[in-house]
């Protein structure tokens, strides 16, 4: 028996997010489905956490036992062979039983993107939340050392998430702009259900006036969702790298 971690990307257009539903197409079903025909083992894969639907991943990780022979350098082809062309395996190497995909985390970083065009490009379409307006780059980066650091998120959590603990460590957050392309790269100890889509979406409505910059400390203060702004698009939305090294 052998550990193996896999680094895999993915588009999530076409599917209902990343962890198995009964009758539903997601990327884990995928990768199992091809695991059991290179490996003709049924094998269980552990993800470094779930991605919703419509959600993408640049650099997504997981971790499976296997006693297959197949050498590691091997699967990557192997599996890339049968898996859709919107799902990619990038790599794999084989590691100690110590090691969890999800566990040994030590951060994550997301990167959501929004168009300010007034016509998005076709190209762009499924990776972009369409706002077509433009935004004050400093008015945002003025908003952002409010949420930056431990806090509890409770107000940045989506109701039905079933979490009791909501302490959260948001490392940084980085917001820049190429010609019509706004970008938030945040970086964080751990997330919680639509955490970063709420943070986006609260920087996006107080820079719009839809709500008090005040809110945000409302939000830390109550743990009350009702004081944040709209939860944006799912399919601006990518896990951009997973780091296990401190």
């Amino acid at each position: 028996m052998k550990r193996i971690c896999i680094c895999i990307s993915y588009k999530g257009t076409n599917y209902s997010g990343l962890v198995s539903q009964p009758d539903k197409d997601t990327i884990e079903k995928r990768l199992e489905d091809c695991l059991f025909i290179v490996t003709k083992n049924n094998i269980r894969v552990h993800f470094s956490g779930r991605t919703d639907a419509g959600v993408h991943a640049l650099k997504q990780y997981a971790h499976f036992d296997t006693e297959t022979k197949i050498p590691v350098d091997k699967l990557v082809t192997a599996l890339n062979t049968y898996l859709p062309s919107d799902i990619r395996v990038l790599s794999a190497k084989e590691v100690g039983f110590d090691f969890d995909a999800r566990k040994s985390v030590k951060s994550k970083t997301y990167v959501y993107t929004v168009s300010t065009a007034k016509i998005t490009s076709p190209f762009l379409f499924d990776f972009v939340c369409e706002k077509k307006h433009d935004y004050d780059i400093e008015i945002l980066n003025s908003l952002k050392s409010k949420i930056e650091g431990t806090h509890d998120f409770k107000a940045f959590c989506a109701s039905r998430s079933g979490r009791t603990n909501f302490v959260r460590t948001v490392k940084s957050i980085e917001i820049s702009k190429k010609d019509s392309l706004l970008f938030f790269k945040i970086t964080g100890n751990g997330f919680l259900y639509n955490m970063v889509r709420i943070i986006v979406g609260t920087l996006l409505d107080i820079a719009d006036n839809v709500i008090p910059e005040e809110n945000i400390d409302k939000m830390f203060e109550t743990g009350e969702r009702k004081f944040g702004g709209r939860t944006v698009c799912a399919k601006g939305l990518m896990l951009f790298d997973v780091n296990y090294n401190e």
